[in-house]
């Protein structure tokens, strides 16, 4: 302790250097910079209740990123050979979350995800762990013991969960669902259940019993209606949805092989009206392996067959394989399809049969600005606009309208208030969103198609009222879109919770983000099984996003130095904040969130750290200790992973000074609505990646 205070006011002895002299550099190595180090006291890591909660919060924050690999080096990492309490906390953290998403009143498809991954997944992953165990250790012992710390409040007692006054339906059975996939994967027997709920159960195990892929593949190669049973079955609370993923991809990767275009136009469009599966089918495979082969099938269509399906709109994906095609054959496409909206000729068969999927698709944007364009410059009028963007509600069409409908989402946020645009785009936009009448076909694959794209387009018409107040025509277009935001998963942060932040008492962003932290500190210092405090991963993204990676990480170790001060370097308040803190550090990000990650800011940070120590030695020493403990997960994938996605986003030159976001003419944004711009605008591609793809190729034919 006394070495450590005079540390903090420079009152140890050392002899005067000066960085920069031959004596105290070796090899280009700052001895001053090691001998600083050296002298950095630190504790063991410890593992609180907080850390799997903030690592499974990132993990869910927008679709699932949770990797078994990544995972279980993540854990082993953390927890050694300590078997029992990785099992548990495991366990534990995964009821927090969904516990957490109850409370926060999360959309149904993101509860019903969190659900799905604590029934379906995780008593398959934990499968990995019981394989290890030997007597008297027993998973049945971890469940048990987990099970007596949950959330009472969350996920009431067999007797409390006829309280209907308290009970909410979509997590009160979560305990019974999580016990009857343990037994059905073999995890605790299935006569131990009416122990560990303390009351007879009202379930039982699935009648079919405990699927097998290969089973599954055999019995949909033989009556492919099967297929879509299996579908619906995804959405079941019974342990066997991790099988059902793996014979689909199984079976799509086999159909695109065969060019059953037929048979792919039914299970995608089966898929998209039951988008939540795709959540499911995201626990257990990697979203490549559903697209890839779809993509492929894509690449290698033959206009002349029968069945050209507008497999994957999702341009992130196309743009790389169309790299090398010529930008004329581009013009002569979207003339012609001009002409066909536009013209009295309309769309033949030349037009279809010319232009690919792919093409179309990478068309469609353009089509639309073009053509809003034109209407601006009166070469169209507003009633030949309108006209020719009902031919895009025709079924074979209507999927490339969801990448159109994203560029008018953008289109919208990046349009001015002075702007005549508007008049153009808002009447452009009721055609498609409230088309007078449509087949039954037509409408089926619309309401899927706003089911993918409301998000966006709520956010951006809701920022068009404000500008322009007096209007009155787009408040029929949000009430169209209301619906179908109900069932949609957020993964963007919503404007009111973004002005909550904002307006938090003290320094708004930079003060709500280190209230959360000691939510989860008193959480866990607190005795008993409290009920989990508010917490959301979008906070820390959404910190970043506008004030910079730098900034955020100065955030933090103020918050570590606060505590420091506080209760000395030894206290556990201390420790638990470092362990806090080091997961929000690590936790999986998408890649598009965002350039610089706080491992990146803290690495730069690091390697100047023997300048920092000459000017603000506390800070320099809560930011060894903090990188030390970074860097202990340096071998695991999910540092690997992370790290990978930062490299590419790293500019050196900025880096010393943040990363912002800045608005339409370079300058910083400041703007609450050009940083939801900014977010809106990256997580675009995400929405795709949600459904858009396989909206497409239920559509059928171009």
């Amino acid at each position: 302790m006394l070495s450590y205070w005079q540390k903090q006011y420079n009152l140890a002895d050392e002899a005067p250097t000066n960085p920069g002299d031959p004596i105290n550099m070796l090899g280009g190595v700052d001895l001053g910079a090691l001998s600083f180090q050296d002298g950095v006291m630190d504790n063991e890591m410890v593992n609180t209740r907080a850390d799997l909660y903030v690592y499974l919060n990132a993990a869910f924050s927008e679709r699932p990123l949770f990797d078994d690999m990544v995972m279980m080096e993540y854990l082993n990492t953390r927890y050694k050979a300590d078997i029992m309490t990785l099992v548990i906390d495991l366990i534990l953290a995964s009821f927090d979350v969904l516990a957490n998403a109850m409370y926060r009143t999360e959309p149904p498809r993101t509860i019903t995800m969190l659900r799905s991954f604590l029934v379906n997944k995780l008593p398959v992953f934990l499968g990995n762990y019981a394989a290890i165990m030997f007597p008297p250790l027993s998973m049945e012992t971890c469940i048990s013991q987990a099970l007596l710390r949950v959330d009472p409040a969350a996920f009431p007692s067999f007797s409390q969960m006829f309280d209907f006054s308290s009970r909410n339906s979509m997590v009160s059975e979560a305990r019974q669902e999580f016990l009857f996939a343990c037994a059905l994967q073999q995890l605790i027997p299935e006569g131990s259940i009416e122990g560990l709920l303390g009351d007879v159960p009202m379930q039982s195990l699935p009648a079919s019993g405990r699927y097998m892929k290969d089973e599954l593949v055999t019995q949909c190669m033989r009556n492919p209606m099967r297929i879509e049973e299996l579908i619906g079955e995804l959405e079941n609370m019974e342990g066997n949805a991790g099988e059902i993923a793996g014979a689909l991809i199984e079976i799509i990767t086999t159909l695109c092989s065969n060019n059953d275009t037929m048979t792919l136009k039914g299970i995608c469009n089966c898929l998209i009206r039951r988008s939540v599966t795709l959540d499911t089918i995201a626990l257990f495979c990697p979203p490549e392996t559903l697209l890839q082969p779809l993509c492929q099938l894509l690449d290698n269509w033959q206009e002349h067959e029968d069945q050209g399906m507008i497999l994957l709109g999702e341009t992130w994906l196309l743009l790389t394989a169309r790299s090398g095609e010529s930008a004329e054959h581009e013009n002569e496409l979207l003339g012609g399809w001009v002409r066909g909206l536009f013209e009295a000729e309309g769309i033949n068969d030349e037009l279809m049969s010319t232009c690919k999927p792919a093409e179309f698709h990478l068309l469609v944007a353009t089509l639309f600005d073009q053509s809003i364009k034109a209407c601006q410059a009166r070469v169209l009028t507003l009633e030949t606009l309108k006209g020719g963007f009902e031919y895009l509600l025709e079924p074979f069409l209507l999927p490339s309208l969801a990448a159109g409908l994203i560029w008018f989402a953008h289109t919208i946020w990046s349009t001015l208030s002075s702007s005549t645009k508007i008049e153009s785009l808002l009447p452009a936009l009721h055609t498609l969103l409230k088309p007078p009448s449509m087949s039954a076909d037509s409408a089926a694959m619309h309401s899927a198609v706003l089911s993918i794209v409301a998000e966006p387009l709520d956010h951006a018409l809701n920022h068009a009222q404000r500008q322009h107040k007096i209007r009155v025509d787009i408040h029929p277009l949000l009430e169209t879109l209301r619906p179908y935001m109900t069932s949609h998963r957020q993964k963007t942060t919503a404007l009111s919770e973004l002005e909550a932040w904002a307006s938090t008492p003290g320094h708004g962003l930079a003060s709500a983000l280190p209230n959360m932290i000691h939510g989860l500190l008193l959480w866990c210092l607190a005795h008993g099984n409290l009920s989990p405090p508010n917490y959301t991963h979008r906070l820390l993204f959404q910190t970043q996003a506008i004030l910079g990676a730098k900034a955020t990480l100065k955030i933090l170790i103020d918050e570590l130095i606060a505590q420091t001060n506080q209760h000395g370097p030894d206290g556990p308040e201390v420790d638990t904040t470092f362990d806090i803190i080091v997961t929000m550090i690590i936790a999986p990000h998408p890649s598009h969130h965002p350039r610089l990650t706080l491992l990146s800011a803290l690495r730069i940070q690091y390697a100047e750290i023997a300048d920092l120590s000459k000017t603000d030695v506390h800070r320099a020493n809560v930011t060894v200790r903090l990188h030390r403990r970074v860097e202990a997960f340096s071998t695991s994938s999910t540092n690997l992973v992370n790290a990978a996605n930062d490299e590419m986003n790293i500019d050196m030159t900025n880096a010393g000074q943040g990363m912002m976001l800045h608005d339409s003419q370079g300058m910083p944004a400041t703007d609450i609505d050009d940083v939801l711009a900014h977010t809106k605008g990256q997580i675009a591609s995400g929405d795709f990646l949600g459904g858009v793809g396989l909206a497409a190729a239920a559509a059928g034919g171009l």
